[in-house]
């Protein structure tokens, strides 16, 4: 072949083969680049301060006292386990961090903090915000927000509060169609007990007295709840009269004596243990002498509150349990159609997603409690 046939030839080639590879570049398209843009974040804590944050936060730190009950509504979302970094270490022995574990298979590694751990010692998980109660704002919040740490508060005390940071707990953990699920949990069946009492007279009202039951050196002390806290509120919400209400003005837990209870001889005692057995405690203070003449005893309604992992009473995720079992006691004519159980397994399959086998853990620690599955 002559050379300008040739070069005819590797110039028709050359042709050919760039049309074939437009054509397949055309066929398949490059992807275009998404580009990462920010979502930001803007929530009001409980100090109705607004946080704004460039991103979700992705290493959270719950910290401080009253740890437990600010894990429990973090945890109500999936994202926690991968988000929260660090906690107060509640002992291997803890039911509240057996609960949790049930949640986050790596508990264990992230509970690396003691309940009056420093501001130094929480910035030292590096952390992009910190969770803590309202309460500790003046001190422990201030020294973590002088080191740049952005601190996000809840107060969580009173049915309202409860729903309205859950959802505020939703946009930070970028799940606020979860929030809305749980919240409308609570509100549901808020409505359902407010429903069920509303026609009862104050007169069918029992008049009740919730205790909790501690024991230090071999010393038994009783406590009634503040005027306005959850228990209380649960109490009334329930259909029952708070018979301490009138007398608990503080902001905390107060020491009475017994003679004091027999003074109010309530129809109905429900009796709190946070770090013991509650059946246990209502047996000793049914076994009182000064208790033999309450017409709660008479009438055998010295019961002990509910506790499966933690007690139902306080403001913790199970508060809507405890609001439906008080009721249960309280007004059992008007709340005939709830069913407990039923309730409980809603609750934990709703609001925190729990299988079979968590919920068998459960149950297992209810059985004292509710009335067995027919």
């Amino acid at each position: 072949m002559s050379d300008p046939l040739k070069f005819l030839w590797r110039a028709f080639a050359v042709l050919v083969l760039t049309a074939s590879l437009t054509a397949c570049a055309a066929a398949t398209p490059t992807p275009t680049p998404i580009a990462a843009t920010p979502e930001t974040i803007v929530v009001t804590d409980a100090l109705g301060r607004t946080l704004r944050l460039d991103s979700p936060p992705q290493r959270i730190v719950i910290a401080g006292r009253a740890n437990v009950l600010l894990a429990d509504a973090l945890y109500i979302f999936p994202e926690a386990a991968d988000r929260v970094v660090g906690l107060v270490n509640q002992g291997q022995n803890s039911a509240a961090a057996d609960f949790l574990r049930l949640l986050d298979p790596d508990l264990d590694a992230k509970m690396v903090l003691a309940r009056d751990a420093s501001a130094e010692q929480i910035a030292a998980l590096h952390p992009d915000l910190v969770v803590m109660k309202r309460f500790l704002a003046g001190k422990l919040g201030r020294h973590v927000k002088a080191l740049g740490v952005p601190v996000f508060y809840l107060q969580m005390e009173t049915p309202e509060q409860y729903v309205n940071e859950l959802r505020m707990l939703g946009v930070l953990l970028g799940n606020p169609a979860h929030a809305e699920e749980a919240a409308a949990f609570y509100q549901d069946r808020m409505a359902v007990v407010q429903k069920a009492v509303a026609s009862v007279a104050e007169s069918a009202r029992p008049r009740v007295l919730l205790l909790q039951h501690t024991t230090k050196g071999g010393t038994t002390a009783y406590r009634v709840p503040a005027a306005q806290w959850l228990q209380t509120a649960l109490v009334r919400m329930g259909g029952g009269v708070p018979v301490w209400a009138g007398e608990s003005g503080g902001s905390g837990w107060m020491t009475v004596t017994l003679e004091q209870i027999v003074a109010w001889n309530p129809d109905q005692v429900f009796v709190v243990d946070y770090f013991g057995d509650p059946v246990q405690a209502a047996q000793a203070f049914s076994a009182e002498a000064a208790a033999q003449h309450l017409k709660a005893m008479q009438n055998h309604r010295v019961m002990a509150f509910p506790k499966d992992f933690v007690s139902w009473d306080q403001p913790d995720a199970r508060w809507v349990l405890g609001l439906l079992w008080l009721a249960k006691q309280m007004q059992p004519e008007a709340t005939a159609a709830i069913d407990l159980r039923r309730e409980v397994e809603d609750f934990y399959r709703t609001v925190y997603g729990l299988d079979d086998a968590a919920m068998q853990a459960v149950w297992e620690r209810l059985t004292p409690y509710l009335p067995p599955q027919p």
